[in-house]
């Protein structure tokens, strides 16, 4: 069996040699053709980075499980999507197999924003991506800086910090070293701040910041400059206020009259000389004194009368004595003084008598007695500087008390009872006792005509008092005539009003009436008009031309309409026409340069 077995294995052997001596030894086989399997993914090469806002060109190849590229793979119908994260943005967004070129494809990638992008490939109604890469996107070149305060607003004299982030054209953030040497800093605007230090700080990681202060208080904008790229970048509106108040400036006229109120403004200082603008809500208000003999009047001020750093009031000071001014803050951290002020005596000007119409011989009738100074203003503190009054009759009987007094006066007003013991007409002259020298012009100007019963016969006057009334009334023309001669060259080169301006505290309000060259030849008067509804203050003055090109209008409580106006009929003579918004007590002052109308409430 065993033997049987070889046989046919060694039949089979020799036919195998047979077969292979009838092939020729040196015949090759024929070339094999290995084609691509089938679409697996996509192979991709991405470059480390790409900048902010520039377009790159991504290029993919389709490829089989072995890596080896399809080359005809724009004959497998497929579809597919591209999906990025971020803002980045691919276009194509979707593309088909018929695309590629030799198993290549290329589409546009480009992203604003500096940040890691995802890109993500996945044929459509597929939900597996063939293709999943990341993408690194950096800023771009400097472009400009962005410039912030750490606050808004600083206090005068305060240190604050300024933050400097470079940024490229579209916004990002440079991470890239700045060196602080390049950089230079510009400052626009009403306040006045300088760097801390000497130094700029470089720009590391993306941000740098500066420390400023400044003494000078206002609004600025600070710019930033690279001296290399000119790349620049500007702050919002910075703003410094002043500090605490720590002063008070003083303005005062160099000289007043004892009695007579005068402007008086002070204006509310921080270390640095900054108007306290918040002084009405920061403020104690303040306390005024003189280093006079008394006080002026009024001597305290609340600080809700401060209008954006500032007061200005009516101040009177009853005393003629060279004084200095001074206010101290009402908790009595400081003290500030003005230059000194002169205060003069009031002169006498006239005395005005009111009497009744008639009386009976022998008994008590009041007469009211007001003194007037060269202003024609009263002289409120005649108690205190004036000296007694004489007072004479023009009859021939007794008039008692003949001395009144200066103490008698109130507020330059006297009223006293008095007795005459004849009857006749008669009128009563006053006259101060140790001013001589005013005697015949009060003799002129305080005369008052009484008037007696009908059936009292009229004294005769001596021939004495005539002749000296006839001398009295030369010396009056005489005066007269100069006056007039004044008068005319006045009206020759008139007075101009310039401007007008107000300042308003919150219980009176001041309209200045600009006047350059105001000398005592104007003459003006002011009277109350209510037409309708309406009331108005009518000022007039003389003489005096109208330069204001625009009409007048002020934001006021107190004052309306203004309105300027030459009289027709009577040469180089202004009417000014004011409305009064509120019931208002209101006098004129003239000062330097100008007419001042206040209202009081």
């Amino acid at each position: 069996m065993i033997q049987s077995r070889r046989g046919v294995f060694s039949l089979a052997l020799l036919a195998l040699l047979v077969l292979a001596s009838a092939i020729p030894f040196s015949a090759a086989a024929g070339e094999i053709k290995i084609k691509p399997g089938k679409f697996s993914h996509f192979n991709v090469t991405l470059p480390e980075k790409i900048a902010t806002g520039e377009s790159t060109q991504i290029t993919i190849q389709a490829v089989d499980s072995l890596n080896n590229l399809i080359g005809n793979f724009n004959e497998s119908g497929k579809e597919f999507q591209i999906n990025v994260s971020g803002s980045a943005v691919a276009a194509p967004g979707n593309f088909k197999s018929s695309s590629f070129v030799n198993g290549a494809f290329s589409f546009a990638l480009s992203d604003k924003t500096a940040e890691t992008v995802t890109i993500s490939i996945r044929e459509i109604y597929k939900p597996i991506p063939v293709l999943t890469k990341d993408l690194t996107v950096v800023p771009n070149k400097l472009s400009s800086f962005a410039v912030l305060a750490e606050r808004p607003i600083a206090l005068a004299g305060e240190v604050f910090n300024v933050k400097i982030t470079p940024k490229d054209a579209f916004g990002n953030k440079l991470t890239d070293l700045i060196p602080g040497k390049n950089l230079n800093l510009i400052f626009k605007g009403e306040a006045e701040p300088k760097a801390v230090s000497a130094a700029i700080p470089d720009l590391k990681d993306g941000v740098g910041s500066v420390s400023l202060m400044s003494e000078k208080a206002g609004v600025f904008e600070m710019e930033v400059k690279d001296l290399i790229s000119g790349s620049s970048g500007t702050s919002e509106k910075i703003e410094i206020v002043n500090g605490p108040v720590s002063s008070f400036k003083l303005f005062t006229p160099k000289e007043v009259i004892a009695g007579e109120p005068f402007d008086f403004t002070m204006v509310a200082l921080d270390r640095f000389g900054n108007v306290v603008t918040n002084y009405s809500l920061t403020g104690y208000g303040v306390e005024i004194s003189s280093s006079g003999k008394i006080k002026p009047f009024p001597s305290a001020l609340p600080a809700y009368d401060f209008v954006n750093g500032q007061a200005k009031i009516s101040l009177r000071y009853d005393m003629a004595e060279n004084i200095s001014l001074a206010i101290q803050d009402a908790n009595g951290r400081f003290k500030s003084a003005s230059e000194v002020v002169k205060v003069t005596a009031p002169v006498f000007e006239r005395f005005e008598i009111v009497t009744p119409d008639s009386e009976v011989a022998g008994q008590k009738f009041k007469i009211k007695i007001t003194v007037y100074n060269q202003l024609n203003h009263v002289i409120r503190n005649y108690n205190q500087v004036g000296p007694d009054v004489e007072l004479n009759t023009t009859g021939s009987g007794t008039l008692i008390p003949r001395i009144i007094p200066a103490s008698e006066f109130v507020n330059g007003t006297a009223i006293v009872e008095v007795q005459y013991n004849k009857s006749e007409a008669f009128s009563i002259i006053a006259t101060p006792i140790d001013s001589g020298a005013y005697k015949a012009e009060a003799a002129r100007k305080a005369m008052t005509t009484y008037k007696p019963s009908p059936d009292a016969p009229a004294a005769a006057k001596p021939s004495a008092k005539k002749e000296k009334k006839a001398k009295t009334k030369e010396k009056e023309k005489e005066k007269d005539s100069s006056k007039k001669k004044t008068e005319a060259k006045a009206l020759k080169s008139p007075l101009e009003v310039t401007s007008i301006s107000l300042v308003e505290p919150k219980k009176k309000s001041t309209l200045s009436i600009h006047i350059p060259n105001l000398d005592g030849m104007i003459k003006y008067n002011a009277v109350k008009e209510t037409s309708g509804d309406k009331n108005y203050i009518i000022l007039r003055m003389k003489p005096a031309v109208n330069k204001l090109e625009k009409p007048v209008k002020f934001e006021s409580s107190y004052v309306g309409d203004i309105k300027i106006e030459e009289d027709k009929k009577e040469k180089h003579t202004l009417s000014i026409k004011i409305e009064m918004l509120k019931p208002s007590r209101f006098h004129v002052t003239k000062e330097k340069n100008a007419l001042n109308v206040t209202l009081n409430r």
